[in-house]
């Protein structure tokens, strides 16, 4: 069965030219030059210019979109301020950004990003160099001697990364047209068309700032590559609860199940602790369905992410009341104790599983416990408080204790086929961030969220998390092979922009044959995601075991094992696991 693949204007190394406007002239020249020229498998260059300049802009515009640039003239109406927010999330989808003119808007829009693209500034004259700030350029390019001069001046201690690129004489298209006359009309054309000696000079640049942007090498945990145990434990609407550990009798084969993804090269899973088990009655703990896996884990050799709360609690709690984030807090102590009688390595945890999911599914749609509409961001505000409680209480036990906070990572986009301002399908996705602000203390800091707290994001990250809003296919997903998709690694790029933290794919994964071509695309975007310097430490395939699904108890196919043994052990999908085969070796953690 044929999957879709990504859209082709995503391979390439994406350069964005950013102006103070565009209306024809040198740089309308220069961008005609690189794009005519360079080699479009290896390069797509775009334009931003960001107001309206005297001169007509529309034919300088036609003719750049004639020679397959894109020039996006959304900004030309904008205010400033509302530039600078429209280009802080525009670039963090580019390789390169080079802004010319002096362009005001492009400083103020990096300043708002905690990592961003390398930033190439070009210059034609002294005054443009000596204008603005340099301490977020990587390399400023001068049109002569003179202007390489005066930004160099302006880069203490390296005047190095000032370079001498001369404007184009002429265009790849005026070559191209000399050539075919001198060799129709004379027979002295060289056999090769000429090309502006410039070009040579801009490719060594792109591929100079490119080869500086790496992420250093991963070490947060185990293994890169990793699994995650199916741990929900809600209860339905029909009153049943729900138990997938259970289930798929990962409670009692866990040892097997550790040591069987262990020789695989996954030595870092996610796993759950069961708080509905561990705490039947108010300050009571029976920790008989967990430390059998923690020993299990210990004796395997496997590092756990715990999760503590994913999407169940004891049926004795209001999950609205303020009784609930302290008897979460006394749950988290208890079982940090419990787990340091079994191991003394660095704990790693995950208080509340999704927080932005939990709020929405169990707060407004229904979906969810505690079956709630219109309460959404109240039960948001909950869990974070909650949250934060049990990370106090984890660090009292064990000062060294690490926190992931996995969260889904979308992408909503405006239907351009609908009557609505692209800022709703904007608001509605920066919704997403809601939680970690909150954790952080960012948003609502009496609950006492703290940038400490914001420890490792986790981003959980499916093929049904992109979709477009406004239109009468709202809410219909968009896969891989859509223009408006946007691919991950730009997701991961604008998130650690965001926060700077360290980051890592929580769960990704998807039902039947298309598991191995997922993991493949996802696999390959981190690697495109740490090329640009994002520090993503791990990929975790999530869920790693098929399981019954929630609502109806199918067989979802979703797993690298399966729930039925073979000679002792799970079964294996063939297919993921050769997937999974050369990402842990694309992977492999320096020694």
């Amino acid at each position: 069965m044929p999957f879709a693949l990504p859209h082709p204007d995503d391979r390439p190394v994406r350069i964005l030219f950013v102006f103070a406007w565009l209306a024809g002239g040198e740089e309308e020249a220069e961008i005609r030059l690189l794009a005519q020229s360079l080699d479009p498998a290896r390069f797509r260059i775009d334009a931003l210019p960001c107001a309206r300049s005297a001169t007509v802009h529309d034919p300088a515009f036609r003719s750049l979109r004639n020679t397959g640039v894109n020039v996006d003239d959304t900004a030309l109406d904008y205010a400033f301020a509302d530039t600078v927010t429209y280009l802080a999330k525009k670039i963090t989808g580019y390789e390169i950004i080079i802004s010319c003119q002096d362009v005001a808007d492009i400083y103020p829009a990096l300043d708002r990003l905690q990592h961003h693209p390398p930033l190439i500034e070009r210059g034609r004259s002294v005054p443009e160099a000596m204008v603005g700030p340099k301490h977020l350029t990587t390399r400023y390019v001068g049109a002569s001697e003179d202007v390489r001069t005066a930004a160099a001046d302006r880069m203490p201690g390296r005047a190095q990364h000032a370079r001498t690129i001369p404007l184009p004489e002429m265009s790849a298209q005026r070559c191209r047209r000399l050539w075919n006359w001198l060799r129709t009309r004379l027979g002295i054309a060289p056999a090769v068309p000429p090309s502006d000696p410039v070009l040579p000079l801009w490719q060594s640049l792109f591929d100079e700032v490119l080869a500086e942007t790496a992420a250093p090498p991963p070490r947060l945990f185990r293994s890169f590559v990793q699994g995650g145990f199916e741990c929900a434990s809600q209860r339905l609407q029909t009153g049943r609860r729900l138990d997938v550990i259970a289930a798929t009798r990962h409670d009692t084969h866990a040892g097997g199940d550790y040591s069987q993804l262990a020789q695989m090269g996954l030595r870092t899973v996610r796993d759950g602790a069961r708080w509905h088990l561990i705490e039947r009655q108010p300050g009571v703990y029976d920790f008989s369905s967990f430390l059998p896996m923690a020993h299990a884990a210990n004796q395997a050799g496997t590092q756990v992410l715990w999760d503590l709360l994913h999407y169940g609690w004891p049926d004795d709690i209001d999950i609205w009341h303020p009784e609930f984030v302290i008897r979460f807090a006394g749950f988290a102590r208890a079982i940090a104790q419990a787990l340091r009688t079994v191991s003394d390595e660095v704990p790693f945890w995950c208080p509340v599983n999704e927080i932005s999911f939990f709020a929405w599914a169990g707060g407004d749609v229904r979906y969810l416990n505690p079956f709630a509409t219109g309460r959404g961001m109240e039960l948001k505000v909950q869990l974070a408080r909650a949250s934060i409680a049990a990370m106090h209480a984890l660090r009292d036990v064990d000062p060294r204790a690490r926190f992931v906070h996995c969260e889904p990572l979308i992408a909503i986009h405006p239907d351009p086929g609908a009557d609505l301002p692209r800022s709703v399908a904007e608001r509605l996705d920066q919704a997403q961030f809601e939680a970690f602000d909150l954790l952080s203390g960012q948003i609502w800091p009496q609950i006492g969220g703290d940038p400490s707290l914001l420890d490792i994001i986790g981003v959980n990250y499916y093929p049904r998390n992109q979709w477009l809003h406004g239109g009468p296919g709202t809410g219909t997903g968009i896969d891989v092979d859509h223009p408006t998709y946007r691919p991950l690694s730009d997701l991961l790029f604008a998130t650690y922009a965001r926060y700077h933290r360290p980051l890592f794919i929580a769960e990704t994964g998807v039902e039947d044959n298309r598991r191995a071509p997922w993991l493949r695309y996802v696999a390959g975007e981190v690697s495109r995601a740490r090329a640009r310097g994002v520090p993503v430490d791990g990929l975790c395939l999530y869920p790693v075991m098929n399981h019954p699904g929630w609502d109806d108890d199918r067989a979802c196919q979703n797993g690298l094992l399966t729930q039925q043994f073979i000679g002792g052990q799970r079964g294996v999908d063939a297919p993921l696991s050769v997937a999974v085969a050369k990402a842990v070796t694309d992977f492999a953690l320096p020694r």
